[in-house]
Order: structure tokens, then sequence, then C-alpha cells
């Protein structure tokens, strides 16, 4: 029963027992003799509550909060109604109205009542499900309030007192090293359904619920294997809620371009000694298999499905999933270069049949499909990709900026890649690092200026690619050692273009 309904369930009851009185008072004995029976039982429900109140929660609670607890068992309604009972009882014998003593009598009954209700409801949150479920609905709650601000994935939730409450208590659980505390926690939020107005809002709660598991783990100590198994339950469930969130690529997209980011900082910190091996390698292999799981929920024709509905991609339209792929190919992220194979299909309606580590551009094709003279794609697939880039040069300018991201975010490989680190996607592999440059590098296609294809210099017939070329140069800080693909404005090591057995020394990406 809601808050509101109590009330007003309480309101009528009272006006009944008014009336009651009203018709039939009775006298000084029987009012006398009927208070002292439900006083003592008032008395009794309270001492229950009190005893249960002092076991269960702590008087510094602010998950649940004191406030959120009284609204669940409907404590001050039942006190209240309690005073207003002793008041018209008092009255009623001290200026002999047998009218007010009579109601008053009524008026305890019906607090006993309602001390009944409130002592069921918090007798059920002494048990750790009663108490999620409390704080599944406060949680909803809060989010729900929330959805006029129109807050961003970028932007702090714990501004709210009721998303403050429940970070907080997260941290706690994260400082005290409580895994049962933590899992309720997180399972709280995964079970949380608000309505569709508020989907951002438990989108960006999810992030940042991650953020701080991940951040637990890599330098609080907390345990990595609590902390990946909780944020693995938080992907799958962002990814459900995903089909509910008005804009779910946004949501893909963030989640996918943190995990990589996640990976990468994680083995980072390894090498350096601010994390350790073992928090390094949960939270790579989660991450790994996270951005895996959001790529076949992606992608049009997945390889392996569990259910039918996972056979169709999450998101509807090439704009959405352009903003998605845009953020899965950043922070050098595993399965980076697999998911062109997807979003190939999703805007021109065929399969890509090439191999990226051989040589083959995905982007070249998926230009030549769309905008190509001989055999364009079509159908609604290709002619709504067409519509979303505009024009072949937005297609190319799309594409540039795409491959400039990714290039520059790549890990730096004069880091030791530790072996316990490896998996597949996350390795040291030159020929990957080369596939991937040549899948990002290939991403512009030119005509000379006599309009004809061609090289920038003459109308030989051929296309040229205007993408990254690497080169030996020499950082400045260092002769003797060659510089690797890194960190924005690093320089990086290769295999060659046309050899991917074939590595160049330190060098530095340019766009031709």
């Amino acid at each position: 029963m809601g808050h509101g309904r109590r009330r007003v369930v309480l309101v009528v009851c009272a006006l009944a027992l008014a009336g009651f009185a009203w018709r039939f008072p009775a006298g000084k004995d029987e009012v006398v003799g009927a208070t002292q029976f439900t006083v003592a039982f008032f008395a009794t429900l309270l001492t229950g509550e009190a005893v249960i109140f002092a076991i269960t929660f702590s008087a510094a609670s602010s998950w649940p909060s004191l406030r959120a607890i009284d609204s669940h068992i409907a404590f001050r309604e039942w006190v209240f109604v309690g005073w207003v009972a002793a008041m018209f009882t008092a009255c009623g014998l001290l200026v002999h109205s047998e009218v007010s003593a009579t109601y008053g009598a009524l008026l305890f009954l019906l607090a006993n009542v309602f001390g009944v209700f409130s002592f069921i409801r918090l007798f059920g949150l002494a048990s750790v499900g009663g108490r999620n479920r409390l704080l599944r609905g406060t949680l909803a709650r809060g989010l729900a309030d929330l959805r006029d601000q129109e807050l961003r994935f970028d932007q702090e939730l714990s501004d709210d007192p009721v998303v403050a409450a429940y970070l907080g208590t997260l941290d706690q659980a994260i400082s005290g090293n409580d895994p049962t505390g933590i899992r309720n926690l997180v399972g709280q939020l995964i079970d949380v359904r608000v309505p569709p107005s508020a989907q951002e809002n438990l989108a960006g709660l999810h992030l940042e619920v991650l953020h701080r598991l991940a951040r637990a783990a890599l330098v609080r100590g907390a345990d990595p294997v609590v902390v990946t198994d909780c944020a693995d339950s938080l992907i799958d469930s962002a990814i459900g809620h995903s089909r509910s969130h008005p804009d779910p690529a946004a949501l893909l997209g963030a989640a996918s371009r943190y995990l990589a980011w996640l990976g990468s900082t994680s083995m980072l910190m390894s090498v350096r000694g601010i994390a350790s091996s073992r928090a390094a390698r949960e939270l790579v292999a989660m991450s790994v298999d996270c951005r895996q799981r959001i790529l076949l929920r992606v992608d049009p024709d997945p390889k392996t499905v569990t259910a039918p509905e996972e056979a169709a991609s999450l998101i509807e339209d090439p704009v959405g999933l352009l903003l998605w792929v845009r953020d899965y190919t950043e922070f050098h992220g595993a399965h980076q270069a697999s998911a062109f194979y997807g979003v190939h299909q999703f805007l021109t309606g065929r399969k890509f049949m090439g191999n990226y580590w051989d040589g083959a551009s995905v982007l070249q094709q998926m230009r030549e499909a769309l905008y190509g003279e001989t055999d364009p794609a079509t159908g609604a697939a290709p002619d709504a990709a067409r519509r979303a880039f505009g024009s072949v040069g937005g297609y190319d300018r799309f594409w540039c900026l795409v491959s400039v991201g990714a290039i520059a975010t790549l890990r730096d490989r004069r880091l030791e890649h530790p072996p316990e680190l490896i998996r597949p996607e996350f390795t040291p592999d030159p020929q990957l690092l080369g596939a991937y440059l040549r899948t990002f590098a290939s991403h512009r296609w030119v005509r000379n200026r006599s309009g004809g294809p061609g090289g920038a210099a003459g109308a030989d017939g051929q296309y040229r690619s205007a993408g990254v070329t690497v080169e030996r140069t020499a950082g400045p800080d260092e002769h003797k050692h060659a510089a690797q693909p890194g960190a924005p404005g690093g320089a990086g090591e290769a295999p060659g273009r046309d050899d991917p057995q074939r590595g160049l020394p330190a060098g530095a990406a340019r766009t031709g």
C-alpha cells in the first residue's frame, strides 16, 4: 500500500469511528477498561519495533535512510493516531464527555491495527531480501525524480540525496572490504525498474558504479573477483536496459569506450606497479569478454545467440551505429577491427567477405558499395546509410576522424605486455597491431584534379590511400629506442604495409 493510500484509508476510518462514537457513546468504566488493554498492546508493539530496529539498522544509516524506513512501515501515521487517541480519551474523561472518551478508545483500536501493519512491514525489513526490495523501490523513485535534469554520462549523479546515499554506502562497503554488501548493492541497482524517462539516469548510475568498483580493485585493494563479477552483471544489465533506452547507441558506446580504457589502464598500472597483477588480469579479462558481448548484441548477424531476441541488433538506425562504432574503436579495445564486419553489413546490406588480417580494407569496400560507380548497394539499409553520411565527402570526413581517434589512443608498445594479461585481441602481437593500423589507415580514397580516379599527381586509373604513413623518426628523449604506438601524439612501430611480418622502427603517424 502506497504512502498516500495509507493516509486516505486512515482518514476514512477515523471519520467512520467518529460517527460511531457520536451515535453509540460508552460509559466511563467501559472506556477506561478498553483503553487499558489497547494501551498495553500499543506499548508491546512499540517495544517490539524498537528491538527489531536496533538489531537491524544503524542510527547513522543512510541506505536505507530513516525517512525511507518510516515511509515503508507507516511509523508516523501509527504514532500520530495513538497520540490523537490519547488526547481525545484524556479530554473526554476530564470534561465528562462520553463521546470524546469513546472516540479516543476507538482510535486506540485503529492505532493498534496500524501498529500490527507497521510491525509486519518492519519485520520484513529484518531480512536481506526485504531490505533489497525497499532499497530497489527507493532507488527507482530517486532516479525517476531526476528525469527532468537531463543528466549526461559524464555528470555526477551524487548531487541527488537518494543516489548520494546509495553511492556513499557502496563506498563504505568497498572500504570495509565487504563482498556481501557490494553484491547486495549492485544487485539492487541491477533489479531496479524505472520508467523510460529515467533510463538515462539509470544508465549513468550503472557506469558510475562500474567505475567505482574498477577503481577500488586497482588502487584500494578490493577483491578483483568480486569486482569483476559485479562489473560483469552491470554490463549485462546495461545491455538489457538498452532495449528501452531512448538512445541505445549512446549507452552501448559509452560502456564500450570505458571498457577499452579500463583494459589499457589496468595493464599500464600493473606494469608500473600501481595495481596488482591479479587485479589487472581479472579486469582485462572482464573488459575483453564484455566488449565481445556488446559487439554480438550490435552485430546484425551475430555468430552466436542464446535467445531469439539476440539475433537482431540493438541499434536500429545508421546514425546510432556510427555513434557506437566511434566510441567502440577508441583506447585500443579488444575486437575493434572485428566490429567493422557488422558495420559493413549494417550499412550496406552486404557481408564483408575479406580478411583485415590479410590487408583487406573494409572501409574501402564499404565506400565502393555505397558510392561506387559499379554495382552500388541498393535497398533500405544502404539508402539510410547514404542519407546519414550525406555525401561521399561526409563519408570520408567521418571515417577520417574515427581513424585519427583510434590511432591516437593506441597503447604504448614500449611498455612490456605481461604474459598474464594476454587475451584474444588484447596482445602485443605486431601483426595484430599492423592489421589495426591498416584498417584505420585506409579510411579515405581520393580522386585526382582531373576528376578521374587516381593518385594525387596523375590519373593512372588507380585509387590512392590518403591514410596514415609510418616513418622512421627519433623521439626527443630517445635515440637508442624505437617509439611505439601509444598515447595521443605518440609515435608508432607497426608492421609494414606490404609485409605484415616486417615491423618499422620508431615512427610518427601523419595523414596524407
